[in-house]
């Protein structure tokens, strides 16, 4: 269905006035101890936080509603100058992925990705997941002397493929994000799986994980590829602090994208991770926090295996993109040793 405005029910705002009066007394402390400092680090006159390009991750998400700084979301692309849809400070829906609602004068729409562009696509049921297309006077009428690729890009009906995959939520009618058409894993058994809630929903689970990959591409199940902190891992007595240290300080070299010595830093770091992986209390302390977090999801949607490493995720090792994206396809033929 085209997303549409849609206010916030009299029950819902008195649920969410009684939650947040319950509340109070616990959000006082915690802004005292530690979400003051926290605003401070901003400069502390932040009133407002605006996130542009895609959704935030859950983690993220709450960390800020916890801090008390509220966020304005914005989601779109550079072929829709940039914008199409955001989400206002006052959204009754913040929650991960949820972009709001469309701009001014643009139309979203939610459609069976597997669907031809070349035939009239039908809106999917809200609460469906699907691929999302935009419409508006923003969107791009194509790309520069590439007629193939604008084809492919924008249909008959001058709706834009954004590539992405989500779902409009049927009681507030706001865009959710899940994921990206291009990062679905297709099991062995022909199941379908959009990796980002399940990344999110571990990341949000412990600390001891900084980074993680989802990989299983025609496998039987699931396998974690994650990057541990270092700091954690002491904390939870898995490194001494001299460890962590160094571990940490390799990380951060790691971080400057005209690294002069990578190869010497990963090997390091190398040495450090062999260790970790034959740690068995380690791998099941883990995989307790792993199974934890996807208790909810699917079956299919369990981690089974995970791969644990030190080495970041990082331009300098060209496993991230120059705008700090993980290139999911480069960590999994970069692991596949393992």
């Amino acid at each position: 269905m085209i997303v549409s405005s849609n206010k916030p029910s009299l029950l819902q705002i008195t649920k969410s006035r009684t939650i947040s009066i319950a509340l109070t007394p616990f959000h006082a402390l915690g802004n005292k101890l530690v979400w003051s400092k926290v605003k401070q680090g901003f400069g502390g006159r932040v009133k407002t936080i605006i996130s542009g390009g895609s959704a935030l991750s859950g983690s993220l998400e709450s960390f800020y509603e916890d801090c008390g700084i509220p966020i304005s979301v914005g989601y779109g692309l550079t072929e829709c100058s940039p914008l199409v849809a955001h989400r206002r400070i006052d959204s009754n829906l913040i929650v991960a992925g949820c972009v709001g609602q469309p701009t001014f004068d643009t139309e979203l729409r939610v459609v069976d990705p597997s669907l031809s562009p070349l035939k009239n696509r039908p809106s999917l049921p809200n609460g469906e997941t699907g691929l999302v297309l935009a419409r508006g006077p923003q969107v791009m009428k194509g790309y520069y002397k590439n007629s193939k690729a604008t084809a492919e890009a924008i249909d008959f009906d001058n709706w834009f493929n954004t590539g992405d995959l989500g779902k409009i939520n049927p009681i507030t009618n706001d865009l959710i994000l899940t994921g990206r058409e291009k990062d679905t894993i297709v099991l062995s058994n022909g199941e379908n799986i959009e990796p980002l809630s399940i990344e999110d929903s571990i990341l949000s689970q412990t600390q001891s994980i900084d980074q993680i990959i989802l990989t299983g591409q025609d496998q039987k199940f699931l396998t974690a590829i994650v990057v541990l902190n270092p700091s954690d891992l002491d904390k939870e007595g898995f490194l001494d602090k001299t460890q962590s240290n160094e571990i940490l300080n390799l990380q951060q070299v790691m971080q400057d994208p005209n690294c002069s010595n990578i190869e010497e830093t990963c090997s390091k770091l190398k040495q450090y991770t062999r260790i970790l992986q034959a740690n068995q209390q380690l791998l099941a302390f883990l995989q307790k926090h792993v199974t934890k977090a996807t208790t909810n999801f699917r079956t299919w949607e369990q981690v089974k295996n995970i791969i644990i490493t030190l080495e970041p995720f990082a331009m300098a090792n060209g496993l991230l993109t120059q705008s700090y994206k993980v290139k999911r396809n480069s960590v999994m033929e970069y692991y596949n040793q393992y």
